[in-house]
């Protein structure tokens, strides 16, 4: 309840009809009081103070605030009953209630749950939603300013208390509560309606927790958590929880709106947005006071509903049913308007030796409008990326249009032939495709067309100067057009499988160390020029002196070439179409090696590693070749007649760069592209939907225990963190539903894998069993343990993750070690580092070996400067012998059933304490076939055709 102070010397008893009888606030511009009217209701007024009242400016905004007020206050807020602002002493009345505040609530009862929760969540977020609609953003909404009225909460201190306590001038300075400030709040830069949703979901948390989403103790501790790492949600459960965590994403742009999550919580309640006629702003009205109705509904409850077996939906009250952001439900978002994409945390793993890519992207900033009005910009941002002038075709948004958002964008309906569309409906990341007939049916399959263009939006090469030779194609978009670019060997299927491509023939002698590969004849570069054995070995040359890395390594003369000492591979011959190569050591699954663009072929013009001219401008022997190419911006691949193996269905293929997956999904959602990459290492990334092109990827994230010092010699330390550690939860809470908990060190995609690791500690979470292997190492609450995490987004969100669950199950100190890049080697083997390592480790090629043997191998211990990737010094002799007879085995079955053992032997140990598998993810126009996720991720240009 209110405190009420009596009045004080000079305060006014009498205001119009109103009896003044005590001071509720006061603040700089004005103060509150309780009065009474003449029939002796209790009423509220607010009143400015008079040293403003020949303030031309401060009148003005004070009468501009009441019609706010008015419009806002049938919704869950506090209703105006009377006002006088023309008069000598302005002031407004508005409905008193009688009531406590939530935090009071919370304090004196505990935490909110089931229906009381429920109507919370969305009374709250139909005054919220009210306010934004009359063009005011609250910016301090949090549990105090919730009042828990017997009909319902209601929000207080927006609008006219903002006109009582500042400029009203919509700025970025940093108004509100830490704990519930966005981030954006906090780091100056504009504010918008987005930073309520924010708070919003904040709120929420500590309703169902009574614990701050991102602490409770020093206000740089607090601000420090919500710029960089996840919020504990605690015990909020689904459908509510999936909601809230959408609205604590930290890119403005890539929460819902207020209305969004409105229409979601009113579908969860089994009440969905009624159809409402007349114009937008009449259809919105009718759902606030929809959401006014259901907020005091005793008996109303949230119930997770299953996804729309179709896309198809039909128009509801001017808006679009579209999936939600935890794909329980279809949420309805305003005709013409989308919710942005989830924003990038993380990076794509790194293919060469594991290593993760550089630094994440910026989000873009809010907008704003003098007096307090919040207006969504004249021309979209995608993703809160570059503004629209370098995404020329974006569809814009004309001013005042509902439900228009920082970075929003209209509705994507792409022309299709026949007087079909394609619809996409959208949420977030998440994007459902579906093909529609001039009459609204389904089409059936599609005869593949020869000719037209696919669009592809993917993230810029991250090589220095954005090279895309095979030399620089170690992972991401370089990959994907060195395999449009050149044709290898051999080639990986999308179930992992390597199938000859230009190698006829591949033998090796007994021992696996010398290899003869004969050489299909007859083939050209897209020049004319032949592609035969020499071809091969200047590329290898090439490549070698790059970034070649553990693919080359053991082919004799590797070191001299990385080295500068020598041009050519001393182990590689050529002659005609007989290419022979050397091994140091014996490596019976070398040809797997050979599907990478690492090992194409090149032309005598593209000279040593450092011509740049060729490295921006690579001519290969693909099914497609480099018409044009702008670094950053765009690249165009048009048909190459001259492939050795027919020609593709494509015409063209024209790859928009972008800077973030954001900016990807707003090409798709935008009509610009028909295929987007789901950078799956994001925590904000979309949900998995059944209409989205996934598969299980090669990465598995983990941690390495430092083995030769500190709390992770012993193995029963390992195990105690193993079973300390709820895989699933990390799984879902950092990929939305992405990535799968491991339960071995081999991704299941690598062939011979499928069924994963035998990890019984690895199965689920056991705190007893935890608790009792950390006190038989010696390890009780209070044991110090660091955890180093690359300064990277991804790394830095699970590592906080892992934390919180350790501190909670064991009671260690789990200190975050936040490390360069650059630095993070000498770090982790320094003489002093001790404890937990985060490691994400991509194969360079699908095999368990190649996982295996770099980090766990007694050969592979890692120094500051030796390149080696056994962080954790762990030396096994047995583990070590199995695999030298794996790499013995000249076959595959044998092989396969040794590194299995091989695995087993390090998860007994626990030498590795495996998380979860990312996967592969993408959105595609079905306007295609044959275009698909290969096993890398990339999408399968060569067989891709028009319906």
């Amino acid at each position: 309840m209110a405190e009420i102070a009596p009045l004080r010397p000079g305060d006014p008893e009498r205001l119009g009809a109103y009896r003044l009888t005590g001071l509720l606030g006061e603040g700089g511009q004005g103060s509150v009081y309780l009065a009474e009217d003449d029939d002796g209701r209790r009423v509220a007024i607010k009143l400015l103070h008079a040293r403003f009242s020949g303030d031309a400016k401060a009148r003005s905004r004070f009468a501009a605030e009441l019609e706010v007020a008015r419009r806002v206050s049938p919704f869950c807020t506090a209703r105006i009953l009377d006002a006088d602002v023309e008069g000598d002493r302005p002031y407004i009345v508005s409905e008193y209630i009688d009531a406590p505040s939530l935090s009071e609530v919370l304090a004196a009862e505990g935490p909110r749950s089931g229906g009381d929760l429920d109507r919370l969540a969305i009374g709250t977020m139909t005054a919220l939603a009210a306010i934004h609609q009359a063009g005011v953003v609250h910016r301090d909404f949090k549990p105090a300013n919730v009042l828990v009225a017997p009909d319902g909460p209601r929000v207080i201190d927006f609008g006219i208390a903002r006109a009582l306590d500042a400029t009203g001038t919509m700025s970025s300075t940093a108004v509100g509560t830490p704990a519930y400030m966005a981030p954006e709040q906090i780091t100056g830069a504009p504010i918008g309606p987005q930073a309520d949703v924010w708070a919003w979901g904040a709120t929420m948390v500590y309703a169902a927790t009574c614990r701050a989403a991102f602490g409770q103790d020093s206000i740089p501790a607090v601000m420090h958590r919500i710029l960089h790492l996840p919020p504990d949600l605690g015990a909020l459960t689904e459908p509510l929880r999936g909601l809230v965590a959408h609205c604590l994403i930290k890119d403005p742009a890539a929460r819902p709106s207020s209305h969004q999550v409105l229409m979601q919580l009113l579908t969860l309640a089994g009440s969905p947005p009624r159809p409402a006629a007349g114009p937008g702003a009449e259809a919105q009205s009718a759902i606030l006071t929809q959401g006014a109705e259901a907020a005091a509904t005793d008996t109303l409850v949230l119930q997770p509903q299953a996804a729309p077996a179709a896309p198809a939906h039909p128009v509801v009250g001017g808006q679009t049913p579209i999936p939600s952001p935890t794909g329980q439900a279809p949420v309805p978002t305003p005709t013409g308007a989308v919710a942005p994409p989830a924003p990038p945390y993380g990076f794509p793993q790194g293919g060469q030796g594991g290593h993760a890519g550089p630094g994440p992207a910026v989000p873009g900033p809010g907008h704003s409008t003098p007096g307090g009005a919040w207006a969504p910009p004249q021309t979209p941002v995608p993703g809160g990326g570059p503004d629209a002038a370098s995404w020329p075709g974006l569809p814009t948004t004309s001013p005042g249009a509902p439900g228009k958002g920082p970075g929003r964008r209209g509705m994507g309906v792409l022309a299709a032939g026949g007087g079909a569309a394609l619809v996409a409906l959208i949420v977030g990341a998440s994007v459902v495709i579906t093909q529609l007939d001039g009459d609204g049916g389904r089409r059936g399959p599609q005869t593949p067309k020869q000719g037209g263009e696919v669009r592809l939006a993917l993230e810029a090469p991250l090589s220095e100067n954005g090279e895309i030779d095979p030399g620089h194609a170690g992972f991401g978009t370089g990959r994907t057009l060195a395999k449009a670019l050149f044709t290898g060997l051999m080639e990986v299927t999308k179930d992992g499988t390597v199938r000859p491509r230009l190698a006829r023939d591949v033998r090796p002698d007994q021992a696996c160390r010398q290899w003869t590969i004969d050489i299909k004849p007859g083939t050209t570069f897209s020049n004319g020029e032949p592609v035969d054995a020499e071809a091969f070995a200047r590329g290898w040359s090439r490549h070698a002196a790059g970034e070649a890395g553990y693919l080359m390594e053991d082919i004799k003369g590797y070191a001299a070439v990385a080295n500068g000492r020598s041009r050519t591979l001393e182990g590689v011959h050529a002659a005609g179409g007989v290419l022979r190569v050397e091994l140091d050591k014996t490596d019976c699954e070398f040809p797997k090696r050979l599907a990478d663009p690492i090992f194409a072929p090149v032309p005598r013009a593209a000279g040593d590693k450092d011509n740049r001219d060729y490295n921006l401008a690579p001519v290969g022997n693909g099914p497609f070749k480099l018409q044009s190419y702008t670094p950053r911006q765009t690249a165009t691949l048009v048909r190459n007649d001259r492939w050795a193996f027919g020609k593709s269905k494509l015409d063209r293929v024209t790859v928009r760069l972008t800077e973030s997956t954001a900016q990807q999904l707003s090409a798709f959602t935008g009509g610009l592209a028909d295929w987007a990459a789901v950078d799956a290492d994001d925590p904000g990334a979309s949900p998995r939907l059944n209409d989205m092109k996934t598969r299980i990827g090669t990465t598995q994230r983990m941690l390495v225990p430092i083995t030769k010092r500190g709390p992770m010699r012993s193995r029963e330390a390992r195990l105690a963190v193993s079973y300390a550690l709820d895989r699933r939860q990390i799984a879902d809470t950092v990929t939305h539903g992405f990535g799968r908990p491991a339960t071995g060190l081999v991704s299941p995609a690598v062939p011979g894998f499928s069924e994963g690791g035998a990890c019984p500690s690895c199965q689920g979470p056991d705190a007893a069993r935890a608790k009792q292997l950390a006190q038989a190492a010696g390890l009780g609450p209070g044991t110090r343990v660091n955890l180093y995490v690359r300064s990277i987004g991804t790394y830095r969100y699970w590592c906080e993750v892992v934390r919180q669950q350790l501190r909670q199950v064991l009671g260690w100190d789990v200190q975050l070690r936040v490390v360069d890049v650059q630095d993070f080697t000498r770090e982790v083997t320094g003489k002093d580092a001790q404890g937990l390592i985060a490691l994400g480790w991509r194969p360079d090629y699908p095999s368990a070996y190649s996982v295996l043997q770099p980090l766990l191998g007694g050969d592979q211990i890692a120094t500051a400067d030796n390149g080696r990737s056994n962080y954790g010094g762990w030396r096994n002799a047995a583990f070590d012998k199995e695999l030298a007879n794996a790499i013995g085995a000249r076959d595959e079955g044998a092989r396969t059933r040794v590194l299995r053992s091989a695995e087993k032997i390090a998860l007994d140990d626990m030498a590795i304490i495996p998380v979860w598998t990312d996967q592969w993810a993408a959105l595609a126009s079905d306007k295609f076939t044959g275009l698909d996720l290969d096993f890398d991720g990339d999408p399968t240009l060569a067989t891709a055709a028009r319906k």
